[in-house]
C-alpha cells in the first residue's frame, strides 16, 4: 500500500515538474482579496524550527500575516512534550514543566486564540508509529481542552539524506530503516496513521523533501564515495541539490574537521518547508512568491515552490488553510420554534444504567433519561449553544431561544449527590473529581465507574449527531468539529443551577468553554476545586443568587466565587439596585421578596415559578438573564479585594 501510493506520487509530480518553469515574480493579488492573519502555536523540535525558517518572510511576499510562537527543545519527542504538559497538570508551579520563555502548553495554548497549534515526532523516531503512542493522543487532549477552537496538525517531517550514516548497514536493529526510501515510507505511514487516529491535518513537509530528491533534474546528486582523509578545507563532495546540510568543515579545539549533518534541513530544505506549511496555513499556492532567500539560485526555488505546491494537493488529510467560523444563518422554509426531545437509550446503544446512584433509564411510561432541545429559526442565530445541566426549564430555553442560542439539556449522572462522598468527602477535591467524571465519563474518581458515552459531553455530542439529521432546519451540526467526532466547546454556553452550576464550573475548570451561568451556585463549600487553574478564562464564569439562599447565607458561593476568581472582574452587585450590565460584574445578588422562604429564594434566580414577577407579570430577572448569558466576556469589571467577611475555610482534611 505504501509503495502503491508512492508511485502515485511520483507519477503526478513528474508529470506536474515537466511543465515549463514559471517566473518567480509574485501574482498581482486577486481584486478585492484581503489580507488574512493566520495564529500558529508549534510544538517540536529543530526540524520545526528548520520548515518554519522563512514561513515570516513568504507570508508578508504574499500580503498576509503570520503570528507564530514556538515551543521548542532540541532533539525533543512526541514523549517528553507531553510529559512535560502532564507535569503541569499534576503541579502548575514545577518548572521543569514549562519551556525556556516560563510557559507551560497549557499556558501558551491559553495566550493566544490560535487557528492551529502543530506537533511532531522527532525525526529518529518517526518511522515508528509505536513510538507515537499514546503521547500524540495526550497532547491532542490538552490542545482540544485548552483551545477547542485550534485545528490540531501533525507536521511530517523528513527522511535523512541518501548518504546518512544512519543508511551505511552498521545498525542491526531490525526496525531501523536501512535506506533514506524506507525511512520515508516509515515516517510518510506513521503521520497518515496518526493524523487519521487524532482527526488532525496533516503539513506534508516529508512528502515534499521525497519528491524533490527523486526528481530527475533537481534532485540530490551526491560523490557515490571519497576519502574523506584526502580532502582539504574548504574542499567538500559533490553535493548537487541537497536539501539536508551535509558535509562541512567544523572546527573543534582549534583543528578542522569535515562534519555530517544529513538530518537538518539546509537553506534549500529551509524554502521548501516554508513553501509547504504556507499553502497548509493560508490554502494559497506557493507558485509565483516573490520572496527567495539570498544564495538560492531562482530557478531552484521556483522547482521548490512547484514541489510543495504538488505536495499539498493529494490526500485528505491535507490541510489547506482556515475554516473562518461564520454564523450561519437559517435556511427554513417554515421559520418556526422546534422543541424536540429523546430519550439517551434511543440514540446511542453504548449507555448503560447505574442503579447504585440512581442514574437509570427509568420505563416507557416514565423514562428517566429524557434529553431536551429547543431552537427558534425565526430569531439571528448566535451561533452559541447553551447546555443546561439540570431538569429541564422550559421557561429558560424560549428565554435562549430568544436571544439567539440554541439550547439543549442532556441526561447525565447527577443523582449520585447525597449517596457518594459519604459521611463526609475524603479530601478536599473529592467532590470535584466525581463531577469531573460525571461530565466527561473519564476515570477520574475511585467512587464513581462511568463509561465515556455516559457523560455528560459523550451524550452531548450524540444528541447533537441525532439533532443535526432530525432537524436539519436547526443548523445542529455546526455544534461539532468537521469530522464529527468532537463537541465545538469553543461555541458552548455551559450552564446550570444549585448542583448543575457546581458541575457546570468543574467542568469549564477542565474543558475551555465560551461561557460559564451559576444559578444558585456553585456550591461544594467544603472543596477546594474551584481554586484550580482553569481551561475556562476566569472572565467567562458569571454567578447570580438569591441573599436568603442558604448557599449565599453560609458563605457558600461568595468563597466559590472567589476561589474562582471572579471579584477580579467587579464587585458583588445588587441587580435590585441598578440596572445592566450591573458594572459589568460576574458576581450578582438580589434580594427580591420571596415571603422570607429560603426554598423559594434558591429557586427564584432560575426562570419558574419561584422567580418574583412585576405588576404586568414580567419576570423581574429577565433583564439579569439576558446578561448573563449575552454580556461580551471582555468586557469587566473593576477589580476588588476579597472579601474578609467570607468564610473561606469551612472544611479541613488531615
Amino acid at each position: 500500500m505504501i509503495r502503491f501510493r508512492l508511485l502515485l506520487l511520483l507519477a503526478a509530480c513528474a508529470s506536474f515538474l515537466s511543465s515549463p518553469i514559471l517566473s518567480a515574480a509574485a501574482p498581482p493579488p486577486e481584486s478585492g482579496q484581503q489580507p488574512k492573519h493566520v495564529r500558529i502555536l508549534t510544538v517540536g523540535n529543530s526540524f520545526t524550527q528548520n520548515a518554519t525558517r522563512y514561513l515570516d518572510e513568504v507570508t508578508e511576499a504574499a500580503g498576509h500575516k503570520l503570528t507564530h510562537k514556538m515551543l521548542s527543545i532540541g532533539g525533543s519527542p512526541l514523549e517528553r512534550h507531553a510529559n512535560m504538559a502532564l507535569k503541569f497538570e499534576a503541579n502548575r508551579n514545577d518548572n521543569s514543566a514549562k519551556y525556556s520563555r516560563g510557559e507551560s502548553l497549557q499556558e501558551a495554548l491559553q495566550s493566544e486564540s490560535w487557528d492551529f497549534v502543530t506537533v511532531q515526532q522527532v525525526s529518529f523516531k518517526s518511522h515508528d508509529v509505536e513510538t507515537y503512542r499514546p503521547y500524540a493522543e495526550q497532547l491532542a487532549d490538552i490542545v482540544h481542552r485548552y483551545a477547542p477552537q485550534a485545528k490540531l496538525l501533525v507536521h511530517e517531517t523528513w527522511a535523512y539524506r541518501k548518504d546518512d550514516p544512519r543508511f551505511r548497514g552498521t545498525n542491526t536493529d531490525a526496525k531501523e530503516p536501512a535506506t533514506q526510501q524506507a525511512m520515508y515510507e516509515g515516517l510518510s505511514d506513521a503521520y497518515r496513521t496518526i493524523a487519521k487516529e487524532l482527526s488532525a491535518g496533516r503539513i506534508p513537509v516529508g512528502d515534499a523533501f521525497w519528491l524533490a530528491d527523486s526528481d530527475a533534474n533537481f534532485g540530490f546528486r551526491g560523490t557515490a564515495s571519497f576519502d574523506a582523509k584526502q580532502l582539504q578545507h574548504p574542499e567538500l563532495p559533490e553535493q548537487l541539490h541537497s536539501l539536508h546540510v551535509g558535509y562541512r568543515w567544523l572546527e573543534r579545539d582549534g583543528k578542522r574537521e569535515l562534519g555530517m549533518d544529513g538530518h537538518h534541513a539546509n537553506l534549500a530544505g529551509e524554502y521548501l518547508g516554508a513553501c509547504v506549511w504556507f499553502e497548509c496555513l493560508f490554502g494559497e499556492s506557493s507558485i509565483g512568491n516573490s520572496f527567495v532567500p539570498n544564495k538560492l539560485a531562482p530557478e531552484y526555488a521556483v522547482f521548490l515552490q512547484k514541489v510543495a505546491h504538488q505536495a499539498v494537493q493529494p490526500g485528505g488529510d491535507i490541510v489547506q488553510g482556515v475554516s473562518r467560523d461564520a454564523v450561519l444563518g437559517f435556511d427554513d422554509p417554515a421559520p418556526q420554534r422546534y422543541t424536540l426531545r429523546v430519550r439517551a437509550s434511543e440514540i446511542d446503544s453504548r449507555v448503560k444504567e447505574y442503579p447504585e446512584i440512581g442514574f437509570v433509564f427509568g420505563s416507557d411510561k416514565k423514562p428517566a433519561d429524557l434529553e431536551f432541545a429547543s431552537v427558534d429559526t425565526r430569531v439571528a442565530p448566535q451561533g452559541k449553544l447553551a447546555i443546561w445541566l439540570m431538569g429541564h426549564n422550559q421557561g429558560l430555553f424560549e428565554r435562549l431561544n430568544d436571544y439567539g442560542v440554541h439550547a439543549i439539556g442532556v441526561s447525565y449522572a447527577r443523582q449520585w449527590f447525597g449517596k457518594l462522598c459519604r459521611p463526609r468527602p475524603s479530601d478536599a477535591y473529592a467532590r470535584g473529581r466525581i463531577r469531573l467524571e460525571a461530565a466527561t465519563g473519564l476515570d477520574f474518581s475511585d467512587e464513581l465507574d462511568l463509561l465515556p458515552p455516559d457523560g455528560a459531553a459523550e451524550r452531548t455530542r450524540q444528541l447533537l449527531l441525532w439533532l443535526s439529521s432530525e432537524n436539519p432546519q436547526g443548523n445542529w451540526d455546526q455544534f461539532l468539529t468537521d469530522d464529527q467526532s468532537r463537541v465545538r466547546w469553543d461555541k458552548v454556553i455551559i450552564t446550570g443551577a444549585s448542583h448543575g452550576s457546581t458541575t457546570a464550573a468543574r467542568f469549564a475548570k477542565h474543558q475551555r468553554v465560551d461561557r460559564v451561568v451559576m444559578l444558585c451556585g456553585p456550591r461544594d463549600q467544603d472543596q477546594d476545586w474551584q481554586g484550580l487553574p482553569s481551561a475556562t478564562p476566569n472572565n467567562r464564569f458569571f454567578g447570580f443568587s438569591h441573599v436568603l439562599d442558604g448557599g449565599w447565607t453560609a458563605d457558600h458561593y461568595c468563597r466559590s466565587w472567589e476561589l474562582l476568581g471572579l471579584h477580579q472582574f467587579g464587585p458583588i452587585v445588587n441587580v435590585d439596585q441598578t440596572q445592566a450590565p450591573y458594572q459589568n460584574s460576574r458576581r450578582l445578588i438580589t434580594a427580591a421578596d420571596v415571603g422570607g422562604d429560603a426554598g423559594r429564594a434558591h429557586s427564584s434566580v432560575t426562570p419558574g415559578s419561584a422567580s418574583p414577577e412585576n405588576a404586568q407579570g414580567e419576570k423581574l430577572f429577565d433583564p439579569v438573564w439576558h446578561y448573563l448569558y449575552n454580556q461580551p466576556v471582555d468586557i469587566v469589571g473593576e477589580a476588588t479585594e476579597e472579601d474578609p467577611d467570607c468564610l473561606r475555610i469551612q472544611a479541613t482534611y488531615e
